[in-house]
């Protein structure tokens, strides 16, 4: 073992440890974080079987959907008859498919208590308007990517990259849906959902998003992270919005390019935007 990866497993060891460290102190101080409704024991597990049950089933009918009913056809690198590079997942991976799917669940019981509670997100069906929902839609894509792209890109900075973000990139040819976009580090995992609590609130006070359009939004945004981990070719785009697969396929290829999901302004910002390259031009790792 070379010195520089001995030093960055220490790194990741420290890193790693002082995370556990400050969650279990954060969840010490505050544990009603974890139980919002206030559940038992017993309706807290119940739940979280359930939530699983329902990705799992949610992720085989977008995949259905997509190759069934809309016949989307497959990216270009899948189709040349010549496997692409596959990675089994490995212990690790199902150790932080594990952790986030905790995260997951929590993150789906706050979000349902803030609909409920707040008041700044109405509920009933007859205050539904435009701008609580077209407007509001446009808005939380489009900060999510504001905040996602840039904290994307950090993390693949050479003094991060093998801490947090490595972890993802194992697959370069995604194919396994929900499995291969959750497959990432905790830390990456809370990011993501905080840049979707951002993208949530900034919808909420801005266009008073209503809360059937926040449970929509909430549930397009998990269907397009699976398919952004799929073979399919699948894109579309309005005003400003370009979400396409290959894109995405693209950043796990070549790795520095193409860090936003919905939105590329960033990337062209940025000047990380690559349009998409197909086997004839010998991109496959």
């Amino acid at each position: 073992m070379t010195d520089r990866r001995a030093q960055q497993q220490q790194m990741s060891r420290l890193l790693d440890g002082c995370t556990v460290a400050a969650v279990s102190a954060f969840l010490y101080y505050n544990p009603t974080w974890v139980n919002p409704w206030s559940l038992t024991p017993v309706q807290w597990l119940v739940g979280f079987v359930l939530i699983r049950g329902a990705i799992t089933i949610y992720d085989h009918l977008v995949i259905f959907l997509v190759d069934s009913c809309f016949h989307s056809k497959l990216l270009p690198t899948r189709t040349t008859g010549k496997p692409v590079r596959y990675v089994d997942l490995d212990r690790m991976s199902y150790l932080f498919l594990s952790i986030n799917s905790l995260n997951e669940w929590v993150f789906v019981q706050r979000l349902c208590h803030y609909l409920w509670h707040a008041e700044a997100v109405p509920k009933a069906l007859d205050d539904i308007g435009l701008a609580n929902t077209l407007a509001a839609l446009y808005v939380m894509f489009v900060v999510l990517d504001v905040c996602y792209a840039p904290c994307h890109h950090i993390l693949h900075l050479p003094s991060m990259y093998p801490l947090i973000h490595k972890h993802h990139h194992r697959q370069h040819f995604p194919t396994r849906g929900y499995l291969d976009a959750g497959n990432e580090h905790p830390i990456e995992h809370m990011i993501g959902t905080l840049c979707t609590w951002a993208a949530v609130l900034a919808a909420a006070h801005t266009t008073g998003a209503h809360a059937v359009t926040v449970f929509f939004f909430f549930n397009v945004h998990a269907a397009l992270a699976m398919l952004n981990h799929s073979p399919y070719d699948v894109e579309f785009g309005a005003l400003g919005i370009r979400y396409s697969v290959a894109n995405h396929e693209m950043h796990h290829r070549k790795f520095t390019v193409n860090y936003a999901q919905y939105c590329m302004w960033y990337d062209h910002a940025a000047k990380t935007y690559a349009d998409y390259e197909g086997p004839s031009e010998k991109s496959q790792l």
